[in-house]
């Protein structure tokens, strides 16, 4: 499939968008494609590269529908779907907490690693002016510590690009994560 194929395949699962959003959404993919073919792809190696066609329609659309409109049904609801929507209520909220407590855990965690970190740097610049001060007379001492004190500052400098590096791809993961929800939640709906 080349590049026209393709957009014009992508503009007919977005005919319901307004006129605007799927000028933007057409206009953003052909500049992803043309940005490939520079990079010395092939027109259909870089339409290939997407991905599914059907899954980037969903996705725009999902993104150009408002929260509001997706959350809230269209129609009034029945008697049955409120009974329901009552009765799974507890459900929900223990599914909602499990995922904020999992979710507020591992950011409580990388929050410990970051200020872990930070520690071995105050502990180092600490130790480094308590060898300069010193005033025990004993030289073998104050070289000690201010040796273990530069190893510590290295560890805390080396060890901060692995978490700030392990910090990013949690949230590209959560992105990731939300936006699959998302699809599969509002699927039916769009």
């Amino acid at each position: 499939m080349n590049k026209l194929e393709y957009l014009s395949e992508l503009g007919a699962k977005l005919r319901t968008l307004p006129r605007s959003e799927l000028n933007k959404v057409l206009s953003y993919y052909s500049e992803i494609i043309d940005d490939r073919m520079e990079d010395g792809m092939s027109e259909v190696h870089a339409v290939c590269g997407l991905g599914d066609i059907d899954e980037i329609a969903q996705e725009a659309i999902l993104e150009a529908t408002p929260f509001s409109n997706l959350i809230i049904p269209s129609r009034s609801l029945s008697t049955v779907d409120i009974l329901l929507l009552v009765m799974s209520t507890p459900l929900i909220i223990a599914l909602f907490t499990l995922i904020l407590v999992f979710y507020a855990g591992i950011w409580l965690s990388i929050i410990g690693l970051f200020l872990l970190d930070l520690s071995f740097i105050l502990v180092g610049i600490t130790g480094i002016i308590a060898s300069i001060v010193d005033f025990s007379e004993n030289s073998a001492i104050q070289i000690l510590m201010f040796i273990v004190s530069l190893i510590a500052i290295g560890i805390g400098i080396f060890a901060y690009s692995p978490i700030k590096v392990l910090s990013q791809k949690i949230v590209g993961l959560t992105t990731w994560f939300m936006r699959k929800i998302k699809l599969r939640l509002f699927r039916k709906r769009v």
